[in-house]
């Protein structure tokens, strides 16, 4: 066996092993697709890697090597074992290793091509760019898939349990970190938790801040909103305009904002359609964000989430394409 087979050998078994991983990987992400196409996207992504895999088999076998029975095995281990790990982080980070994974394929699929040149083997060329391009394009899904959840979009895949209280805790983190000073985050917490939850005296740790809404019981009487834009205007004027923004962000997160501070003028008037269509222009996610919140609020009607789910990819593809 020459050099260059035994070269292209090991980079085909590699290929392999990689692509039985990814099969794996597929077929444990359709159970989280939150959307028709999402999965059909996914299965068809399990099937299409069987089909490669069989092919990337007799290319071994046809350089008179011996496809990598053992490697399949691990590959397939390898995706099972990663699932546990999943639950301890954010979708966020599941994705972006779905997406190394398509890199690695990505690239000794370019290798393969560069060694097969090199040995003069045209069909093997051939294969190769087939598989650049099969990875290139489930690179460009999956980075849109990516952005889409990283811009609060509607997410393709829906996180497990763990997923999802990993995520919730970084956002947390992160906020509490941005309104920490002057016990901010005591009064914020005490305000959003007060909406059915707790219905106890405000500690008297919150300081100054517990004047903003006269105690507990006028907490519960005018409820989150109500409080929360109160803490938004005293902390403006007793903490500085960076600690009532991290307030307003908030607000908006929870749809506790009033139909006036909306990015759409005269929102509550507008019907489901020509809602629909003014979100089809807004120019920002966190725009978007703030309408849907708002309406998951109130209304819940099906056809204004349809339509920032329309936006919101809309958005994530420009991202992706730019």
């Amino acid at each position: 066996m020459s050099t260059q087979n035994a070269e292209l050998i090991t980079q085909l078994n590699a290929l392999l092993r990689l692509t039985s991983q990814e099969a794996a990987t597929a077929r444990t992400r359709v159970g989280q697709a939150s959307t028709d196409a999402t999965r059909k996207e996914l299965t068809d992504n399990a099937r299409e890697c069987d089909q490669r895999a069989d092919v990337l088999r007799q290319a071994v076998k046809d350089l008179g090597g011996v496809p990598d029975v053992v490697g399949l095995a691990l590959g397939r281990a390898a995706a099972a074992a990663k699932l546990p790990l999943e639950q301890t982080v954010p979708m966020t980070e599941a994705l972006l290793a779905d997406l190394a994974l398509e890199h690695q394929l990505f690239d000794r699929a370019r290798l393969v091509k560069i060694l097969a040149a090199d040995a003069d083997a045209p069909d093997l060329v051939a294969l190769a760019e087939r598989l650049e391009d099969a990875h290139g394009n489930t690179i460009q899904w999956l980075f849109t898939v990516l952005s889409e959840t990283a811009i609060g979009g509607p997410a393709a895949l829906t996180p497990r349990t763990m997923q999802a209280a990993a995520t919730s805790a970084r956002t947390a983190a992160t906020f509490a970190n941005s309104a920490a000073s002057a016990g901010l985050n005591k009064a914020v917490a005490t305000a959003t938790t007060l909406s059915g939850r707790t219905t106890g005296a405000v500690s008297s740790q919150v300081g100054r801040l517990v004047s903003l809404a006269s105690g507990a019981k006028r907490i519960v009487k005018v409820g989150r909103e109500a409080t929360l834009a109160e803490t938004e205007k005293r902390a403006a004027k007793e903490l500085g305009k960076d600690k009532a923004n991290a307030v307003h962000h908030l607000r908006e997160n929870l749809g506790a904002v009033s139909a006036t501070e909306l990015p759409i003028k005269n929102f509550d008037s507008l019907t489901a359609k020509d809602a629909g269509a003014r979100i089809g222009r807004l120019p920002s996610a966190d725009d978007v964000r703030v309408v849907l919140a708002y309406e998951q609020a109130h209304k819940r009607r099906q056809a204004i989430s349809a339509a920032a789910d329309k936006r919101i990819s809309e958005l994530a593809q420009d991202l992706v394409s730019r």
